[in-house]
Order: C-alpha cells, then sequence, then structure tokens
C-alpha cells in the first residue's frame, strides 16, 4: 500500500536545543496514529512541521509521494488539516463560519456551494456542536470552542488530519466520542496523527503509538503490541502497567 506521510530523518532545533532528531516514520491509509510522550519531547512541534508550519533543519518530509514543498498552500490544505495546541477565543465569528474556513481550498473565495453546506452541517453534527452554529465562537466554552475546530478539521476532507491534543477541555464522555470519530477517519482510508496525553485513549482507539523520547522517535509499535512489550511505559513512569479489563480491553493502572 502506498505511503501517504514519509518522514525521513527530520531534525529542529530551538535556538542550541534540539527538539527533533532523525525522526523517522511511515504512515498509510487507515492508520490512527497516537503520537505520545512527557511533555517537551516535541509532539507539537513534528506536528508543526508536518503541517507545514515550520521549517525542519533537516530531513524529508513526503506527502502523497510528493515532497511537502512541492505542494502549493491550497494543494496541501486539500490535503492535510492541522489543530493546533491553542487558538485565539476572541475570533469575530459564529461556530458555522469557522467550520465554513475549513472549506477554503475547495471552494470559491466567496461563495460555497451546496456540497459545502452539507459536509459542514454533517462535520458539526459528528462533532455534537450543530446546535451552537450560531453562536460567537469566542462566548463557548473551552470543550464547545474544541469540538468546533474539529469540525473544521473534518469539514476540510484533507487525507491527513494532524490533531494536537483534540480531547483537550472536553468531557469524559466528549473525549471518547472525539477518538472514535478520529478512528472512524482513519477506517475511511485517511491517515490520523494525535498528540494525547491519555495512554487508555490511545490504546483502545489507535491502531499505532510513535513514542517520542529526547527528540527521537523511540518506540514505533502496534497498539495490538503494546501489552506484550511495556518498556515503553517506563518513558513515563516506572509505575505504570498494562493489563486486561474483565472485558478484555488493555488498560493502563497507576500502582
Amino acid at each position: 500500500m502506498k505511503d501517504v506521510l514519509a518522514i525521513d530523518g527530520l531534525s529542529f532545533s530551538h535556538g542550541k536545543r534540539q527538539v527533533l532528531r532523525n525522526a523517522t516514520f511511515r504512515a498509510q491509509p487507515g492508520e490512527f496514529l497516537a503520537l505520545l510522550g512527557v511533555n517537551g519531547v516535541g509532539k507539537s512541534t513534528l506536528l508543526d512541521i508536518l503541517a507545514g508550519l515550520r521549517e525542519p533543519d533537516g530531513g524529508t518530509v513526503e506527502i502523497d509521494g510528493r515532497a511537502q514543498r512541492a505542494w502549493g498552500e491550497r494543494e496541501l490544505a486539500q490535503r492535510v488539516s492541522h489543530l493546533p495546541q491553542a487558538i485565539h477565543a476572541d475570533l469575530p465569528f459564529t461556530a458555522e463560519q469557522l467550520v465554513a474556513m475549513g472549506r477554503y481550498p475547495h471552494t470559491d473565495r466567496w461563495f460555497e456551494s451546496e456540497e459545502d453546506h452539507r459536509l459542514i452541517q454533517a462535520a458539526m453534527e459528528r462533532t455534537h456542536c450543530w446546535h451552537h452554529r450560531q453562536r460567537t465562537f469566542g462566548t463557548l466554552s473551552g470543550g464547545e470552542r474544541q469540538r468546533v475546530l474539529l469540525a473544521a478539521c473534518l469539514a476540510q476532507g484533507a487525507s491527513t488530519l494532524l490533531l494536537d491534543e483534540p480531547s483537550t477541555f472536553l468531557d469524559i464522555e466528549q473525549q471518547l466520542h472525539c477518538f472514535s470519530v478520529l478512528r472512524e477517519e482513519a477506517r475511511r482510508d485517511k491517515v490520523c496523527i494525535a498528540a494525547t496525553h491519555d495512554l487508555n485513549l490511545a490504546l483502545t482507539h489507535c491502531t499505532r503509538l510513535l513514542v517520542l523520547s529526547e527528540g527521537v522517535i523511540a518506540y514505533d509499535l502496534l497498539s495490538s503490541e503494546a501489552q506484550r512489550d511495556q518498556a515503553w511505559l517506563r518513558l513515563f513512569s516506572s509505575r505504570l502497567r498494562i493489563d486486561s479489563t474483565s472485558a478484555g480491553t488493555p488498560w493502563v493502572w497507576y500502582q
């Protein structure tokens, strides 16, 4: 199967501090990757590079078999959507207008088609925020804003979704729903990469785990293998272990 993403030897530094070094991996249609690691290991930086927001010091990024730099801005936006970790809350738009911005790579600058409106509504319904469509973005709670931003990513229709802590601000039910929606997107022959600190959401919803440590991808393993080889957990704490629940679901426990 053809790689949607091919990342080779990425490096990046903030001043004298090297955040990423020789980061290398591939991603194919149908994969939902969890990007894991403690604070400050470079998860957000890696996603920013893949989204074209930062220039790496070295290495290459290929999207759909073509160098990232070779795609025009609109072409890249048709292929890659990005949910950042933070966004200004005082944007002077309604929730629906903000989600409609996700359609800009596919539409005339000023007008949306009936198909665009259908996709906008479908995305907002999937993320449980259609009933907020006429509310100004800044009047929404943190969790409500997060669902609107996720809807914008879905409406964009890209083949690769990059999400920086997408379950931030969400209550437990909405966290589970968020990751279920992303798993559905991956099953539609897309690639989803989500940075998260929730190891259990990653284990139960993602197909693959990328664990960053000291700027490198220290572990790249299938979620189904995570319980058999638990060495990767030591990068978070020596007091973590994975056992199966009574339903047979692997679960991370703190001892």
